[in-house]
């Protein structure tokens, strides 16, 4: 099927059952021509990742198609190498954490608008996670983490407090 295909499937499954439905999507581009702000590599990590968490009481249905189960994903322990879990109250060294991101692939930029960049001024870094809806803001007190909050691009309100993030920035 095509994602138009696997994204209605998704939806009608909400009448058949309580189990959130998920789609797996295709990448549509070739290999090489990936890049880290793509939607799709975005999504794809995202299903990667609930699924390397295993929930197996609120299992989730993933729809998906024969296309993209034949394109190659990272393994278990590849996500979790390119995972760096960030919690409220522990320490971040903001110098190392930039090289962390710059060397796996993630843009330093003014101002963060697209999936795959970071910003780091005066003990804030802004992040926008290839899986994530929202980019997160980590503000430190020295090499503290104060707090983490995701934030909307337009108007860089805060979306919602959060307690800790997974950063995984693995190459397309």
């Amino acid at each position: 099927g095509h994602q138009g295909d696997i994204d209605t499937l998704v939806e009608d499954l909400s009448l058949f059952t309580d189990r959130p439905a998920i789609a797996f999507p295709a990448w549509e581009s070739e290999p090489g021509e990936q890049v880290v702000h793509d939607e799709i590599y975005g999504n794809r990590l995202r299903v990667l990742k609930r699924l390397a968490d295993g929930d197996a009481e609120n299992a989730t249905v993933i729809v998906t198609s024969i296309q993209s189960l034949l394109q190659p994903v990272p393994g278990r322990d590849a996500l979790a190498a390119a995972t760096r879990q960030i919690d409220v109250g522990s320490q971040l060294d903001e110098a190392e954490f930039a090289r962390w991101l710059v060397d796996r692939g993630c843009h330093n930029t003014s101002a963060v608008e697209l999936p795959g960049e970071f910003s780091v001024r005066g003990g804030i870094v802004d992040i926008f996670p290839p899986d994530a809806l929202h980019p997160v803001r980590i503000e430190l007190f020295g090499d503290e983490v104060e707090s983490i909050r995701s934030f909307d691009i337009g108007s860089q309100r805060s979306v919602e407090a959060l307690q800790s993030v997974g950063i995984t920035m693995l190459v397309p």
